[in-house]
């Protein structure tokens, strides 16, 4: 590498310009060949077909709500009125072009829903500090929030597990959630992916300094999605209908809203990434920087990356 490539890469690093851990989906969503060792909590069926021998752990919501079930919280005074509701959408498409995601809005601004086991327990246990955990999600309602995620036992959450808050500034405090930065669309209907490293979670000295220990089985909410600030929906209600224990609503004016596609955790296979790797170079101007997954980002940690110049593209190791 020459000297004025190694020199940007050095200016790069020391502004500390932090990773953008929010990005917009690509075409036909997530590429599922360029990651191994998946630990899921929710995807589309074929999604889990894709994965084949890269699936190490499959605790994807069950259709038949016999394994485990997304329960929406309902209000203390009205055990029959959800807090949080499916928003329908006959024709939506998720990340991958396909049908099945969750459309939530809240009824009321402390709405919650949450990944409950039922007939089987959350297995977390192969998760490892190399794997990313990897939301897919949409902000398609008519004003934006902040949006809270926890993926941990519920029961020890806040010293056992991840606790961040989408829409709130990088790094910043929210009480125990910690932001992870901004969907740059706002609430523009687009699919976008958060990708971030357990390595940067768990970093004593980074930004979040989260803690875990996924050794035993999860027996109570693996996973929780809420709303911070949000502009609640309005909504007819009727019922319940034979059958049902909650509500049947429509929507009459809608506030907020969040869409989600997939949880899960991976490792980026980097014998996958990006294979069109050109070692000598004419013009070392960096045009793009990639992570070996194939994501752009800003070289701004310890790592390898990928970098495009105009020359081709280079594999370049950035130290502490």
């Amino acid at each position: 590498m020459k000297k004025s490539l190694l020199t940007t890469a050095m200016m790069l690093f020391s502004t500390a310009i932090f990773a953008q851990y929010i990005n917009e989906a690509p075409v036909g969503g997530f590429n599922v060949n360029k990651g191994k060792d998946y630990v899921v909590l929710y995807a589309p069926d074929h999604v889990i077909t894709d994965m084949g021998s890269r699936l190490i752990s499959n605790n994807n919501l069950d259709a038949t709500q016999t394994d485990n079930v997304l329960e929406y919280w309902v209000t203390d005074w009205d055990k029959k009125d959800l807090t949080l509701y499916n928003v329908p959408e006959p024709d939506g498409k998720n990340s991958f072009g396909t049908s099945g995601y969750i459309n939530a809005t809240p009824f009321w601004e402390w709405g919650t829903g949450v990944f409950i086991p039922k007939a089987k327990m959350y297995d977390l246990s192969k998760i490892t500090d190399k794997h990313h955990l990897h939301i897919g999600m949409r902000d398609f309602g008519s004003a934006s929030s902040q949006y809270k995620f926890t993926i941990g036992s519920q029961k020890t959450i806040k010293t056992n597990g991840f606790q961040i808050e989408v829409n709130l500034d990088y790094a910043k405090a929210d009480g125990d959630f910690v932001g992870v930065g901004k969907i740059a669309g706002g609430n523009d209907g687009k699919w976008y992916y958060l990708d971030i490293p357990v390595s940067d979670l768990v970093d004593e000295n980074g930004d979040f300094g989260f803690v875990y220990d996924f050794s035993a089985p999860i027996t109570d909410g693996v996973f929780t999605f809420s709303f911070n600030k949000p502009v609640c929906s309005t909504a007819k209600k009727s019922g319940p209908a034979p059958g049902e224990t909650v509500y049947t609503y429509e929507i009459t004016k809608l506030g907020s809203a969040l869409s989600l596609d997939h949880v899960f955790f991976y490792i980026p296979d980097e014998t996958s990434a990006i294979n069109d790797v050109n070692i000598d170079s004419g013009n070392d101007e960096i045009k793009v920087v990639y992570d070996l997954s194939g994501r752009r980002v800003d070289m701004n940690r310890p790592g390898i990356y990928m970098i495009k110049t105009a020359a081709g593209v280079k594999k370049v190791v950035v130290n502490k």
